[in-house]
Parts: C-alpha cells; sequence; structure tokens
C-alpha cells in the first residue's frame, strides 16, 4: 500500500479541490474561501475571499483551463477570475435552486443541474440562460408514475470535446453535443442514482452508481456495456489515471479502488485506505494523487512513477523494477516496461547463444540478474533443463532424424530458440511447397516422397494427411487462393479448418486486413474512388460481409455529403452528418462541424443581445435543420427573452407585452417565460391578459411552424 503524506490543513470542510497547472492545486471550503496552494512548496499562495462564498453555498465548480471559480448561493451563480479575484458575472437562476456545477471542456459554458431536475446552460460572461438541455426524469408518463417533484434531482455531469454526459432521477444518462444538441442519447441501465460520470474517450463513458457498481458503456452500442461490482459504497468520483487502461474510483469511504478497464477487473480493492472518509481527489502532474478528506485534512500519495522505473531500469535495478511493476499493475504496457522486457529478451536470446556454444557458465552470467525476479524464474529454469538435451537434439538434426528432432521441441520449447530449429522449419516449408506443386500436377506418389519424413511429426501429421488424402480439395483450396476466389476459399475453409494453417491462405488473410485498413483511410481522407475500388476486390470475401456492407454504405453517405458541400446545400450537409455519426470523422465532416461550432459561437452572441435578425440572417437555410433545431430553438428563444427583458429594463411596457404574447403564441408557456411574464407583471403593474389556451403545454420544436420564424 502507497505511503500517505499529509500536505496542508484548512479550517472548514474542503468542498472542491482541482488541480490548477505546473505547481498549483486550489481547494474551496465551505466558510473561507479559496485557496491557491502551492503544492511543491506545500505553502498557501493565495487566498480569495467573497461575503457569498459562505456556508449556503450548494455547489462549486473550477473551470479547465484554472482561470474560473463559479460557485452557488442561494439563486445567485456567481463566477469569479481567480488571477484578479474579482466577480466577471452574477447570474440569477430565478426559481432553480442548484445543487450541482460545472464548466465544459472549453471553460466557456457552466452547466448547472437544478432541483427541479433541469439541466441549465450559461455562458460564463452572461447574465442569462443560453439553454436548458434537458429535464430528469426523462420519462414521467410510463415507469416514473409515482414521481414526486421534491424528489428530483440532477446528481452528475462529464465532459468530452463538444460532448456533455449528464445523469439524475431514475438513473437515466442524457449524451447531447453542446454545440448542436443532435440526436440526444439516453441510457437507462438501471434505476439506482449515478453520481459519478467519466467520458475515456467520445466512444466510451463510465457510470458510478449508488449501489457500488461501475457500468462501462460504449456510446455506439449502448447494451452491450460491462458491470463491475466494487467494494465501495455510492460511488462519487470516477478519475482516468495516467495509464488511460485504468480508473481510480472514489465511494462514501476512507478508500480508494483501482480498475482496469481492459480486463474488467478489480486491480487494487484498497488501492491506500486513509484516516478519514475522501471528500474529493484530483491527479497532480501525472505522479501524485492529492486526496482532500473529511477531516478537513489534504493528503497526497505517490503514483507508481515511470521516472522511477526508468531510474530502476538505468541503474540495473532489474529486480527492483519487476517488484514495482508486480505492485504497481499501473506501470504495465508503458514505454518502460516494453523497454524493460525487451531487455529482458535480448539477455534472453544472449544466453541461449551461449547455451548453443555449450557455454552454461556464460549463460548463468548474462542471466544471474534475473535469478530473483519470480516471473521469469520458470522461464529461465526451463531454458537451462532444454538445453541438457540440447547435444542430443543437435544430433538428431545432424542425422536428419526430424521426427525426433521435432519431438524434443514439443517437449523443450526453448529449443525452439535455435538455428536447427529454424532450419528445420525452412526445409519443411521448401518440402511443403515442392508437394504442393506435384499434387498440383497429379503427382501424389511424389508428394508423399518429399512429405515421408515429416508423416509421424504429431505437429505435421494432420496437415501432410490433409494436402495427401484429401488432394482434389487441396488443389481446389490453391486454386481458389491464386484466383482470389473467395466464395471458395470461404467454403473450403469451412468444411475443412486446416485450410488455415497453409502459408498461401494466411498471406491472403493479411493482405485483406491491409486492403480494411486503407479502405476505411481513404473514406476519412475523402478518397472515394479508391475505397471503392479496393471494396469491389474484396466483394466475395464471405467472412467479412457485414463489415463490406457498411463501408459501402459509407462511402454511399459520404458521396452523398460531398455533393451536396460542392453545390453549397449545407443544410443537407448537417441533416446527413447527423443522420449517419461516423461521417464525423472524415476530414469534410471535421469541417463542416467546425464551420457549425463558428456560427453557434457567432448566434450565441445575437442571442445574448436579443438580436433574433442577425440570427436568422447568419443561419439562413441552416435554420431550418430538422436534427439541430432544439439547439436553433435555444437560441430563437434566448433573443426573446433577452428582448423582453432589455424592453422591461428601459419601461416600454406596451412593446415588453407585445412581445410576450408573440412568445406564447410561438413557443407556448414554458417555464422560463413563466418567470419573465411573472417579473413583468410585478414590475409594470400591468396584469397579462391570457386566454385559456396559454396553458397549453406545447412541443418544444412548436417554434418550426411559426411563420414570423421561418420566414
Amino acid at each position: 500500500m502507497p505511503k500517505i503524506y499529509q500536505c496542508h490543513s484548512t479550517r472548514s470542510n474542503i468542498t472542491k479541490l482541482q488541480v490548477l497547472d505546473n505547481t498549483l492545486v486550489a481547494y474551496s471550503t465551505s466558510v473561507h474561501g479559496i485557496t491557491i496552494l502551492d503544492f511543491e512548496e506545500r505553502e498557501p499562495k493565495k487566498s480569495i475571499v467573497n461575503r457569498s462564498l459562505n456556508s449556503d453555498v450548494t455547489a462549486v465548480a473550477f473551470s479547465p483551463n484554472s482561470k474560473l471559480f463559479a460557485f452557488i448561493n442561494g439563486t445567485t451563480l456567481n463566477i469569479l477570475d481567480i488571477q484578479t479575484k474579482k466577480t466577471v458575472q452574477t447570474i440569477n437562476t430565478h426559481d432553480e435552486l442548484i445543487d450541482i456545477l460545472a464548466f465544459d471542456s472549453s471553460s466557456t459554458y457552466i452547466i448547472a443541474g437544478s432541483q427541479n431536475g433541469r439541466v441549465l446552460q450559461y455562458k460564463y460572461n452572461k447574465p442569462e440562460i443560453l439553454s436548458r438541455l434537458c429535464s430528469f426524469p426523462h420519462n414521467r408518463d410510463s415507469i416514473y408514475s409515482k414521481f414526486k417533484e421534491n424528489e428530483n434531482y440532477v446528481s452528475s455531469l462529464a465532459f468530452h470535446n463538444t460532448l456533455m454526459a449528464c445523469s439524475g432521477y431514475g438513473g437515466a444518462i442524457f449524451i447531447i453535443d453542446l454545440h448542436s444538441q443532435a440526436d440526444k442519447h439516453i441510457i437507462n441501465h438501471k434505476r439506482s442514482r449515478i453520481d459519478a460520470l467519466c467520458f475515456i474517450d467520445e466512444n466510451t463513458l463510465i457510470s458510478g452508481n449508488n449501489d457500488g457498481s461501475i457500468d462501462i458503456t460504449p456510446l455506439n452500442d449502448t447494451k452491450s456495456y460491462k458491470t463491475i461490482q466494487t467494494p465501495l459504497s455510492k460511488i462519487k468520483q470516477i478519475l482516468i489515471l495516467p495509464n488511460p487502461d485504468y480508473i481510480l474510483v472514489v465511494g462514501v469511504t476512507n478508500i480508494l479502488t483501482i480498475i482496469d478497464i481492459k480486463k474488467f477487473k478489480i486491480v487494487h480493492s484498497k488501492y491506500v485506505e486513509f484516516e478519514a472518509r475522501i471528500n474529493c481527489v484530483d491527479i497532480f502532474n501525472d505522479e501524485t494523487i492529492v486526496v482532500a478528506l473529511e477531516n478537513k485534512k489534504i493528503s497526497y500519495i505517490e503514483l507508481p512513477s515511470v521516472d522511477k522505473l526508468k531510474s530502476l531500469i538505468l541503474h540495473n535495478s532489474i529486480e527492483k523494477a519487476y517488484k514495482l511493476i508486480n505492485e504497481e499493475p499501473m506501470l504495465n504496457g508503458t514505454l518502460e516496461h516494453k523497454i524493460l522486457e525487451d531487455k529482458f529478451d535480448m539477455k534472453y536470446k544472449e544466453a541461449t547463444k551461449a547455451l548453443i556454444h555449450q557455454n552454461k557458465t556464460l549463460a548463468t552470467q548474462i542471466l544471474d540478474i534475473y535469478k530473483d525476479v519470480s516471473s521469469k524464474q520458470v522461464m529461465i529454469r526451463n531454458l537451462f533443463i532444454a538445453f541438457k538435451n540440447f547435444r542430443r537434439f543437435h544430433g538428431l538434426f545432424l542425422e536428419k532424424k526430424y521426427a525426433l528432432a521435432y519431438a524434443m521441441c514439443s517437449k523443450y520449447e526453448p529449443l525452439k530458440q535455435t538455428i536447427q530449429y529454424k532450419q528445420m522449419e525452412s526445409v519443411f516449408k521448401m518440402a511443403f511447397a515442392n508437394a504442393q506443386r506435384q499434387v498440383m500436377q497429379g503427382n501424389i506418389q511424389g508428394a508423399k516422397n518429399l512429405l515421408f519424413e515429416y508423416s509421424t511429426i504429431i505437429a505435421k501429421k494432420p496437415i501432410i494427411k490433409m494436402i495427401l488424402n484429401q488432394n482434389q480439395e487441396f488443389i481446389d483450396f490453391l486454386n481458389a487462393v491464386k484466383k482470389k476466389d473467395y466464395l471458395a476459399i470461404d467454403k473450403l475453409v469451412n468444411s475443412n479448418e486446416l485450410f488455415l494453417q497453409i502459408p498461401n491462405y494466411t498471406s491472403l488473410m493479411d493482405e485483406i486486413d491491409t486492403k480494411l485498413e486503407n479502405i476505411e483511410f481513404s473514406i476519412k481522407s475523402g478518397e472515394i474512388i479508391i475505397a471503392k475500388k479496393l471494396l469491389f476486390s474484396l466483394s466475395n470475401v464471405e467472412h467479412i460481409k457485414d463489415k463490406l456492407q457498411l463501408l459501402n454504405l459509407e462511402c454511399k453517405h459520404y458521396l452523398e455529403l460531398q455533393k451536396a458541400y460542392k453545390n453549397d446545400h449545407f443544410k443537407s450537409c448537417y441533416t446527413i452528418l447527423d443522420k449517419h455519426k461516423s461521417l464525423g470523422q472524415t476530414e469534410l465532416g471535421i469541417l463542416l462541424e467546425k464551420h457549425w461550432k463558428k456560427l453557434m459561437h457567432t448566434c450565441e452572441e445575437f442571442a445574448l443581445k436579443g438580436n433574433i435578425k442577425d440570427i436568422k440572417k447568419t443561419l439562413g437555410d441552416l435554420l431550418h435543420v430538422e436534427s439541430r433545431r432544439s439547439k436553433l430553438g435555444d437560441l430563437i428563444r434566448v433573443s426573446f427573452h433577452v428582448r423582453i427583458n432589455m424592453l422591461l429594463d428601459s419601461k416600454n411596457y406596451v412593446a415588453c407585452e407585445t412581445i410576450i404574447y408573440s412568445y406564447l403564441d410561438i413557443f407556448g408557456k414554458d417555464s422560463e417565460i413563466k418567470q419573465i411574464m411573472k417579473n413583468f407583471e410585478k414590475v409594470s403593474s400591468i396584469k397579462l391578459a391570457l386566454s385559456q389556451d396559454s396553458d397549453k403545454r406545447v412541443s418544444r420544436d412548436n417554434w418550426t411552424h411559426s411563420p414570423i420564424i421561418m420566414k
């Protein structure tokens, strides 16, 4: 178990801890503000105090770029500049009581989860809400028939590039692209609460449940998820370790657990045990886990260091290096681990060469450094045992008694490392190739004569028997391979698996794999003519027909995208991209999404100024992209909200009232306009004249039917 070091003590409970940059670690407390800690010096560098940053704060967040800090007190969201200590923005959340906050990956947006189950999006430097991204529970009419409003919640948030994942009441997970809001995914493996989410990459999401289980979900096939039961209760944080095959899991306990997500197993159920329960954790410089504890202390442990492993290898402390890897599986697969194994392989070959020359003393000296490495002891022992029989093996080789020589190699595997064995294999391959030619010419006896001396070798017997006894099938197979008649090849392989061992077949399979890689690369780079030519050459390969079908469809869809792009039909471009997600990885798809992101940033600025006209002008025909109407609708809504508030501030109540009625006709009475109407009646003392239909619930996409917006 790693040694625990105490770093710092605080005067009040730590609510959030985050590594900033270089040597700095920041933490916030329930009463005493924010402290910036020089982690290497273990000394506070800066304190940030704000009268609103007190025990009434319900949620806090540091930005990924380490520049901003956000916190919610009551219904006021405050954003501070960490460097200047000044308030960047204050945002009124109105009736929304916020329990969870997070910045997105770009540090541009603040995402807030409310007690009403709403996930709200704000820009860090603007006072208005930008979007209501989703709401929990996601299905109130069926499985949540017993749902009560006062039990609602948003429990976790995670980000990867433009993607956001959030979970709330009922254990559902929403996956949303913040810029397009197209094709929202809903995952609902279980009903238990999820307090921890973590993206491994754009295709994999990990969720931590209140029952102590971890779910690893591939986003392209959410039903094929894997569950790992941990010893923790109520998992509340998941972090990717420097070796991305491993994650660190934090629960409502005093222990840290490490899981191998490639092998789906727990590596350390109790990697380290602290004196108190854990509040939050972060990783410093890929080498140190910094931990804030409930007893107001900050402790840390040193991760298995790649630099330490490198130093042990450099100083030839091989036993210690292997011991470190055995104790810390997270070092498996690192470059230094591969260097260590390559070094052993080289020494093993040197020792083998010494034993071939009957120099046991030299071989012992070469491998002496590994004598106490437990993982290598069996391999080394078997090497010396094998070479006790080398003289006998060499004699059989010289006498061309290959059957007996092969039998010895089967019993003593290290003998296969010798030149003699390699020469035997080379001679056999030549004999087998010549036998193939004899069979093709109809000279079965000639083939038998060539392979006779190998006919008693256990490893060779099945394939020799097949070539001699099923010679017609063998001839058909060779002809099929030569002609690349994939249908015939698959049929023959299915009837006799021994054909899989034929060198001609393995070479052909390698060629197919290379072609598939080239097809995928060609599609991504837009070289569809090359891709289709390669696809045609593989059109009869039965065992990859499903893969070929998908690649052919991808070519077809790419050509549709390319045609739309060349004809300046950008609306069609984004419709195609949203319908066929794989196109987003192509060069053209990446270019189009980059353009969309730029448009959205421009339109968000217009929306936050109440400028609907310029939004419509900027988007043009893109306002009609049906698959992205959720994002587009939010822009139009925000424009109305801001415009109404601007008129209200200028006391232009008549125009304000007119726009409210227009909003109700276009969007219906949603929660945002209800708050605005309430404020309007309070400020203006004017009672809005609402019809009975105004309370009628309408679709969030109802705005697409409005001639005012769409003309």
